[in-house]
């Protein structure tokens, strides 16, 4: 089990931590390909959201962080096809991210689905 959280949910909203292609229990990053962590963590944001009761269709916001700025292209790519229609709002970053290796995290904030249904 996770130390932290994958998500919270308040005032109608949910609200993921940053999610990352790495094991819980090792802190050892589970890809080495660009494409592969950016898998893993779409998988793990789809996780979180159902979760909490919503789903990446009800994502309004998507911070991206990632290792290097080359990746940009690759993310923007990963991005079209996660969120071929309604895409969210959305800005990336490039940073030193916490663990070596590591070459994407994200982190949304999204409708909860009992909410969007009270509207």
């Amino acid at each position: 089990m996770s130390a932290f959280p994958l998500a919270r949910s308040a005032s109608g909203l949910v609200f993921t931590s940053g999610l990352a292609a790495v094991d819980p229990e090792t802190l050892a990053v589970t890809s080495d390909t660009f494409e592969g962590q950016a898998k893993e963590v779409f998988r793990q944001l789809d996780t979180a959201l159902d979760a909490e009761g919503s789903s990446r269709d009800r994502v309004i916001r998507l911070d991206c962080y990632l290792a290097d700025r080359r990746w940009f292209p690759d993310w923007n790519t990963v991005f079209r096809s996660h969120f071929p229609t309604a895409a969210p709002a959305r800005i990336t970053t490039v940073t030193t991210l916490p663990i070596d290796g590591l070459l994407i995290e994200i982190q949304a904030i999204a409708v909860a689905t009992a909410q969007e249904e009270r509207s």
